[in-house]
């Protein structure tokens, strides 16, 4: 490549002045993030928050409000996809979002490069950051003259560009790249150029378009597509050149159609102020040369040409060629240091006369200084090149100035200066401005001044901007006092920190800058091109713009002034033709069919359906970076350029959000209207109707709200009467009066340790249903194992029924007899009959004791003391003699007084209570007494049982095994009976989803009601979604929604009679007393009792039972349930919703070309690509060729994705998290507790935020490495050029497309923290003992993250009809490796919060979260502090959080460290 290249990056360092069609500016700090205000309108909406998942319900938004393609661009989005076009709008209106449609576009449908070309280095750099914001699935790549490209082979090009589907350059690249054959046109799908308009002369893009691109046309061979941007106000000044530019880039200039409504809301250009400087009184003896410029001058004098490093050179070598140098240098009198020197007076002198004194003095000193503070002048000490000569030599010479700093005041100051100053206090309102000047070392002085000067300092806060040049080996040059500083400056003043920049003509255009309400011009524009350009900026409402002349009546100042008077008389003009237009509208006949609702008679004109369609697209959804309104495009019927103000026939179609069904997006006006008003007005009445067509407004002709959704339900009641619990006793009793066949089933009580058993049968007149084995607790240490066999239960005949003997009252006598009466002469509802012994009455106490006997039945049988109603006791020992009173726990009375030496008993009391179905709390276990003896009872009062104790306990343990066998018997008539279809074969599970916690039963129905949760969301939203194919996401969601919730279930248990099923009272023992069946007889329980049960409790069990019937036969018996509850919904199989779902998708899309990699990442290839392009299709993706948008898919995929976590949960136990397969094992499930605490922490937004971002695909890329040589000079070898090979990471989210120039800033900047957070994340999450709440809060991973995950697999369930798919996928991306590594480890999952709230007990929890300002990178940032107390003291602090509720999390972190040690330490002290 040629040294031409260079002209597009600087000329010589001696340029005084910043033009930026010839100087590129650069960012050369390392990552500055840029936010895109350019690249949209000022209209912006309300950003609503949409993160239901999130662990962070109120982080703080940036500023910037969500803007996406507007209507607008979209329609010269769609001009550009016909032909080649230059889209011609004003500055800040969005014509990069147009390219970057247009780009999308390119890349979906071919091969090919997308080049974007840019006048400038900075503009290229912010360009870059905005498009590989919005389309990072591709490699981009940004070449700019740094890159050394002049030394780039073949083979380096052929490198770098492999992989690459985007390059952002300046004009000159390209231009090189193509002539020199690196880069043929035919490998470019689209060039797109910005700032158009400098396509004149010898431009390196004009020089493409016209010496390669058009004779390759010509010749008829392809050519790239051409995309031109530039400013509309330019375009209408001159036709002449407009014809030139559109000839040039083979392409038409479009500019949008302009709408009534739109040139209602044009903003008002600024009001022009001049001010005159000449007229301000100038300073008494206005100095020309102060003393520091003066001994500059005399140094410059004193310079011999002889003691020049430069002539010493040439003489050192007397060549013929040196010494026609030297002669020419000696007559002359010009080397770069008398220049420089030279310079720097010439430039003081300027300074002085356009700034003042001070200003020259300030600036002398600033640009000595700074050269002699330069570490280049000391980098090379050892080498003696001429540049070191010459950089040694020029400072001997300005050494001899010896600078001093000027005053801290600044004064004297010019009459220029002053009058800015004046203009400046003087300003009203809030300002946000720029001051252009020319020279680049006068936007330091001046800024200077502006930051230090009184009328100034406190109000306005100044930044500067100037361009910089990135040409390999050039230094800066020290006479323009450049600063790193710049772009921290522009990024201040995007940010609002700074509202005042002093800037070249490089902020003229171009560079993305917010819009301004006060623009100053130093020195006046050059050209109409730049007043525009400048005026452009000043876009805010109420704006002003001020030029400052020397004298009012100068020629200059009334040009100015003409020109002003010019627009404000185009301005009036336009007003006047808009009225007229509106006269023409509200005139038009408007003879229209109206809308009406058959049955309510609501309806909708012409007049209205705008406004209503509107208001419709509003309700859509609250998703953030979507502009949900409609946009209209216009159309003349003759194919004429659209003009509102010319009168002709012509027709809108109004285009709807892409949330909406394809066939419900794109509507167009009825008839031609002459008016653009009343054509947009007609095509919002066909879209209004279709919708109403389509059952998406209700009977009043509004959009469908919950309660016009089907199944809307009432709100629901915290308690509520419902029917008293079914009693099966009475049924059981008349069983046995009308002599019914009698069942029989064995049982088996035996103890925790097996050594005691006990074999009986349980018998019944009604079949026995089978129990489960289950635990009954005794005590604190022991417990009772209670199973039955399996077997069928047995008839009997009348005759055997008479002579079989009856158990219950002899067992239940052995433990309750000491107590209550037990009347042996009736009849129990359950018969329990001891298999190998007939035990009676007489068994208790049948036997005298002594030694030898106890001996021998002490450890298996009961004694009792006969004289207190054959209390039973457990025997501990024979003592021969009275123990001592202080030995004993617990003395009998009479105990003093009874005989001492004779033999005594020691003993253990019998319980009052046993059999209880939950572990007793440990808590509650009674102190061990410290002596020897609990009880002791005289040896003659006391006898042993005949029988072993084992049924005593057995009988101690009737009443929980009846109150079971109750709980059975109520099942069994429920699964009998209503619960027949739904095919259920296993009665446990029923017993296990009516029976409440409160009941502390031996189960309860949590586990199966978080199964069946799950199960109930999974089928509702496949059914929702097959059955309203029309309805968008923000229809399906409240739709399914009121299915499912608590209130529609709790209405559903009542009247299918579930509320009378329901176990909830806890069994107790207190009161306890045998039922007979004579008292059910003759005293039956009343049917019609109530008892006031939680409405959520009836809704539990509902979600349980579907839990169960999931368990018993899967997805169809589960939705068998469904239909008995919910019969007034159309259940289809989940078969037959994916089949309606797959044919609704498009068969013969094609995947584009830039989601190649996508299938590789996710592990699954589809069958109908238009579901991936779904998938990852964000509605900000709005336009022509966009089918559809992610937001049903999510809706579906996040059902799925729960389904698929709850149900490996519900599988998974903590001894199986380390196996494969997670179903085999026989350890303890987990708990219900757990299992919800497990899945907040794997399907919450952040956590699956992190995952997404983890989660990559690699691809080659190529990267230039340049060795530069540090002597600018010294050029005779050529830089090195090393390829250096890297992989480049596509994250899953890259691949997302998407038109929100905000999303793309979100996206980088989460990127960034990222990268800084994700070792520390992954080792809390992989290894850690606590889950990384406040980490992954800190990230601030959006909602959109998580939503392309969920798409994804909605897109994957659709396509391939299983859950197996579905499954790898979700095991892929860590979510299942995750949830086993937290189950093993048994990672502590309670949210800092949540375990504040339990640490503190009673105590008031308050979080008091400021926000502060802090500063990131020299950058101020907003940063939030908190301080939580408990019990109004403080607890926790934290500081520096990037949200709200990260301080708030963090904050709680520390409180809980603080509480947990103060419970420590006085546990500690109470043990002491």
């Amino acid at each position: 490549m040629t040294t031409t290249m260079a002209s597009d990056h600087g000329t010589s360092s001696f340029s005084e002045t910043d033009d930026e069609a010839v100087n590129g500016i650069t960012d050369e700090s390392d990552t500055i993030p840029t936010s895109n205000s350019d690249l949209a309108s000022d209209d912006v909406d309300a950003e609503t928050r949409d993160s239901p998942r999130s662990s962070s319900p109120d982080q703080e938004p940036t500023p910037t409000v969500t803007m996406t393609a507007r209507a607008y661009q979209l329609e010269m989005f769609e001009e550009s996809l016909k032909q080649n076009i230059i889209v011609a709008m004003d500055t800040g209106s969005g014509k990069t979002q147009v390219a970057i449609l247009r780009i999308q576009a390119e890349l979906e449908r071919s091969d090919k490069f997308a080049w974007f070309l840019t006048p400038t280095v900075a503009l290229a750099e912010q360009q870059f950051e905005a498009i590989r914001a919005q389309i990072s699935g591709v490699q981009s790549n940004m070449l700019v003259g740094s890159n050394d490209m002049d030394a780039w082979s073949s083979g380096v090009w052929d490198a770098v560009l492999r992989n690459t589907r985007i390059i952002v350059s300046t004009y000159q690249i390209l231009f090189d790249a193509v002539t020199h054959a690196f880069v043929p046109l035919s490998f470019i799908g689209l060039i797109v150029v910005d700032e158009a308009h400098n396509l004149v002369k010898m431009n390196p893009v004009r020089r493409l378009m016209v010496e390669h691109y058009a004779p390759r046309k010509a010749k008829g061979l392809p050519v790239p597509h051409i995309l031109g941007l530039t400013a509309s106000p330019l375009m209408r000044s001159d036709l002449n050149d407009l014809e030139l530019l559109e000839q040039t880039l083979d392409a038409v200039c479009k500019t949008p159609s302009k709408h009534r409504d739109e040139l209602m809301a044009e903003v008002k250009p600024p009001e022009m102020k001049t001010v005159s400087y000449g007229a301000i009184p100038g300073l008494e003896g206005a100095v020309s040369v102060t003393p520091t410029m003066a001994r500059l001058k005399n140094v410059y004098r004193g310079l011999r040409i002889e003691d020049d490093p430069y002539v010493q050179h040439l003489l050192a070598d007397p060549t013929p060629r040196n010494k026609s140098k030297l002669n020419k240098v000696v007559l002359n009198r010009k080397t770069l240091c008398l220049e420089q020197v030279q310079s720097l007076y010439t430039r003081a002198s300027d300074m002085c006369d356009c700034l003042g004194p001070w200003a020259a003095d300030y600036y002398i000193h600033r640009a000595i200084s700074s050269f002699l503070q330069d570490p280049e002048d000391s980098s090379h000490p050892s080498r003696d090149t001429l540049a070191d000569l010459e950089r040694k030599y020029l400072a001997e010479t300005i050494r001899k100035v010896k600078v001093q700093p000027p005053p801290d005041t600044p004064t004297p100051l010019s009459p220029k200066v002053e009058a800015l100053l004046v203009a400046l206090e003087s300003y009203q309102g809030n300002p946000l401005g720029i001051v252009f000047v020319k020279e680049r070392a006068t936007v330091a002085v001046l800024s200077h001044i502006l930051t230090v000067h009184s009328k100034t300092a406190s109000r306005y806060r100044v930044g500067s901007m100037v361009g910089t040049s990135q040409v390999p080996n050039r230094r800066r040059d020290f006479l323009d006092l450049s600063s790193k500083e710049y772009l921290l400056s522009l990024q201040s003043f995007r940010k609002g920190t700074t509202n005042l920049l002093v800037a070249t003509s490089v902020l003229e255009e171009g560079i993305d800058v917010p819009a301004c309400n006060l623009i100053v011009c130093f020195e006046l524009p050059k050209n109409l091109k730049s007043f525009i350009q400048r005026r452009g900026r000043a876009r805010k409402a109420s704006s002003q713009m001020y030029l400052l002349v020397e004298d009012d009546s100068a020629d200059a100042a009334r040009a100015w002034l003409d020109l002003e008077r010019e627009m404000k008389r185009k301005y009036e003009d336009d007003m006047r033709e808009t009225q007229q237009l509106e006269e023409v509208e509200n005139c038009e006949p408007l003879d229209y069919p109206i809308l009406r609702h058959p049955e309510t008679g609501a309806q909708v004109t012409i007049h209205d359906a705008k406004a209503h369609l509107e208001h419709f697209c509003a309700t859509l959804s609250t998703r953030k970076f979507v502009d949900w309104s409609p946009f209209y495009v216009v159309h003349d019927l003759q194919g004429n350029p659209v003009d509102a103000r010319q009168s002709c026939l012509r027709k809108a179609t109004v285009h709807l959000p892409v949330s909406l069904a394809p066939e419900l997006r794109c509507f167009e006006s009825l008839m031609p209207w002459p008016s653009e008003a009343n054509a947009c007005k007609d095509a919002a009445f066909q879209a209004y109707a279709k919708l109403f067509e389509a059952g998406l407004l209700n009977r009043h002709l509004l959009p469908i709200r919950e309660d016009d959704l089907p199944k809307g339900v009432e709100p629901r009641a915290g308690m509520e009467v419902v029917r008293e619990q079914l009693n099966p006793w009475p049924r059981v009793a008349q069983a046995w009066r009308d002599g019914a066949p009698t069942w029989r089933r064995r049982m088996t009580v035996s103890s925790h340790d097996r050594m005691r058993r006990a074999e009986l049968e349980l018998v019944l007149p009604v079949p026995v249903p089978h129990m489960e084995p289950f635990d009954l607790y005794w005590n604190h240490e022991s417990s009772w194992r209670v199973s039955m066999d399996r077997d069928v239960g047995m008839t009997e005949s009348d005759e055997a029924v008479a002579g079989r003997a009856h158990h219950t009252s002899a067992l239940l006598a052995m433990a309750f007899g000491h107590r209550w009466q037990i009347e042996e002469e009736k009849q129990h509802p359950v018969d329990f009959v001891c298999l190998d012994h007939d035990i009676t009455l007489d068994d208790m106490g049948a036997h005298d004791i002594g030694s030898q006997t106890m001996a021998t039945l002490g450890s298996t049988h009961l004694v009792r003391d006969i004289a207190n109603k054959k209390q039973p006791h457990f025997y501990v020992d024979w003592l021969p003699a009275k123990p001592q009173a202080d030995q004993v726990g617990k003395l009998y009375q009479g105990f003093d007084e009874a005989a001492e030496d004779v033999p005594y008993v020691a003993i253990r009391n019998w319980p009052k209570k046993a059999g209880f179905f939950r572990p007793l709390d440990s808590k509650s276990a009674p102190v061990p007494s410290t002596k020897p003896y609990q009880r002791v009872l005289p040896a003659d009062q006391v006898r042993v049982d005949s029988i072993p104790a084992v049924y005593a306990h057995v009988g101690m343990l009737i009443p929980a095994i009846t109150h079971a066998l109750e709980v059975h018997l109520v099942a069994k008539d429920l699964l009998d009976t209503r619960l027949q279809q739904t095919g259920i074969t296993d009665l446990s599970l029923v017993v296990m989803a009516i029976s409440a916690s409160a009941a502390r039963g031996p189960t309860d129905y949590e586990r199966i009601e978080f199964l069946g949760d799950s199960i109930l969301k999974f089928c509702t939203t496949i059914n929702c979604s097959a059955k309203y194919l029309k309805y968008p996401e923000g229809c399906l969601s409240p739709l399914k929604d009121k299915i499912v919730a608590n209130s529609r279930l709790f209405r559903a248990a009542v009247e299918f009679g579930l509320d009378r099923y329901i176990i909830y009272k806890s069994f107790t023992l207190q009161k306890w007393r045998p039922t007979y069946v004579e008292s059910l007889l003759e005293n039956p329980p009343s049917a019609a009792g109530t008892r006031r049960l939680s409405t959520k409790t009836l809704a539990d069990v509902v979600e349980a039972l579907i839990g169960a019937s999931y368990l018993s036969g899967g997805i169809p018996k589960a939705l068998a349930c469904m239909s008995l509850f919910l019969p007034d919904f159309e259940w289809q199989s989940i078969e037959q919703g994916q089949e309606i779902l797959n044919n609704e998708a498009s068969a013969d899309e094609a995947l584009p070309v830039t989601m190649r990699n996508l299938e590789r990442l996710i592990g699954y290839t589809f069958n109908k690509k238009s579901l991936l392009v779904e998938a990852m299709t964000h509605p900000s993706c709005n336009g022509p060729r966009i089918r559809a948008s992610l937001d049903r898919l999510e809706f579906l995929g996040d059902a799925i994705l729960d389904y698929i976590v709850v149900t490996n949960l519900f599988r998974l136990t903590a001894a199986a998290a380390d196996k494969e397969d997670i179903t085999t094992t026989t350890a303890a499930p987990l708990d219900n507790a757990t299992l919800h605490l497990l899945r907040t922490a794997l399907v919450n937004a952040d956590i699956l935020g992190f995952l997404v971002m983890e989660w990559c695909v690699t691809e080659p890329r190529v990267d230039v490495d340049v060795d530069s040589d540090d002597d600018a000079n010294n050029r005779a070898e050529p830089n090195k050029i090393h390829l250096v090979e890297s992989q480049t990471l596509l994250p899953l989210w890259s691949f997302m497309r998407h038109a929100s120039p905000d999303m793309g800033a979100i996206q980088h900047a989460t990127s960034l923290r990222h990268a800084a957070m994700r070792e520390p994340i992954l080792r809390a999450l992989w290894r850690g003992r606590e889950y990384p709440w406040s980490l992954l809060c800190r990230l601030q991973a959006q909602k959109f993250y998580s939503d392309i995950f969920e798409s994804v697999l909605g897109a994957v369930w659709v396509d391939s009809g299983g859950i197996g798919a579905c499954e790898a996928v979700v095991e892929r991306v860590g979510v299942l490796p995750l949830m086993r590594r937290l189950v093993r480890d048994g990672v502590h999952l309670l949210h800092p919060k949540e375990e504040l709230g339990r640490l503190a007990v009673s105590e008031r929890v308050e979080y008091l979260v400021e926000a502060r300002v802090g500063e990131e990178d020299g950058v101020e940032e907003r940063v939030f502090g908190c301080r939580v107390l408990v019990g109004g003291e403080c607890v926790g602090t934290a500081e520096g959080g990037l949200s709200r509720e990260e301080a708030r999390t963090r904050a709680a972190e520390v409180a809980c460290q603080v509480l947990k040690r103060r419970n420590q330490l006085g546990k500690e002290e109470g043990e002491v």
